[in-house]
């Protein structure tokens, strides 16, 4: 499956459980996230990949400044893989409606 069908199903999954969604692709810089993300106060990046691909090292580099100034990053596949890691920051993080 494409990147780009991958993204728009997960950014409609998102939007269905309430967050706020920032598409950064079209103005990027290189490395950024492809979707930013509040949900329920807490700041979340998601980099886009088709199965079996990886963040480049440079897309490693920048999901890990995220994670050090409090934010959570994740690679994400499909549109199921968002929504696992989205119950599991519910559980983890105990975030109620």
């Amino acid at each position: 499956m494409l990147e780009s069908k991958i993204q728009k199903q997960t950014i409609d999954y998102l939007l269905s459980i309430g967050c706020k969604v920032i598409n950064l692709k079209a103005a990027s810089r290189a490395g950024n996230a492809d979707l930013v993300f509040c949900y329920k106060g807490l700041y979340i990046e998601f980099e886009m990949k088709q199965p079996k691909k990886d963040a480049t090292k440079l897309q490693q580099i920048k999901g890990r400044e995220t994670v050090k100034a409090g934010g959570l990053w994740f690679v994400v596949h499909s549109v199921e893989e968002a929504s696992e890691i989205m119950l599991q920051v519910d559980s983890l993080f105990d975030v109620e409606d």
